[in-house]
């Protein structure tokens, strides 16, 4: 008998705490749609009800998907990219280390979750390795990246872009 945590376990552990963070993050999203949408024209990211409300969906049912085991490779994928966006979107803004931190490690979550599975408990997979492919990383990183820095921040007020 071995005294060993099971990967599938540690997997089961990896895709709660991640889902719960989505779905934090997300409830607050979609309760306010208008809101958020002109959170995400505060940060450049025009229209701002369809960003806004693309993340909120990703965050809110991709945080149901994983903490439930439905696709949640899929939703891992979905939120990975989103942290690269965010990564690059606070790199150029120049953001301290301290906000983008939490992004790099939510990816390295997600990117676990795509390359491992869902652990235990879940209620359908997704082969998320699909994505986990040289082409498809340099694809997604040149993707993030445009997207962030195609954004145009509002510099009215300094003091609500470095909020955001």
């Amino acid at each position: 008998m071995s005294h060993h945590i099971d990967i599938d376990w540690i997997l089961l552990v990896v895709r709660i705490a991640v889902a719960i963070v989505m779905l934090y993050y997300g409830q607050r999203k979609i309760r306010n749609l208008r809101s958020n949408a002109n959170d995400f024209v505060q940060m450049g990211f025009r229209p701002g009800i369809m960003w806004g409300t693309l993340i909120a969906i990703v965050e809110f049912f991709g945080g149901i998907a994983l903490l439930i085991g439905f696709y949640a490779e899929l939703a891992a994928a979905l939120f990975a990219f989103q942290m690269m966006v965010g990564t690059f979107w606070k790199l150029k803004v120049r953001k301290p280390f301290s906000d983008y931190s939490y992004d790099i490690l939510l990816f390295a979550l997600c990117l676990v979750v795509m390359s491992q599975g869902a652990g235990l408990y879940s209620l359908r997979s997704f082969p998320g390795a699909i994505f986990l492919r040289w082409d498809v990383a340099v694809a997604s990183l040149a993707g993030a990246s445009l997207l962030a820095l195609s954004s145009r921040p509002r510099q009215n007020n300094s003091a609500e872009t470095a909020a955001a």
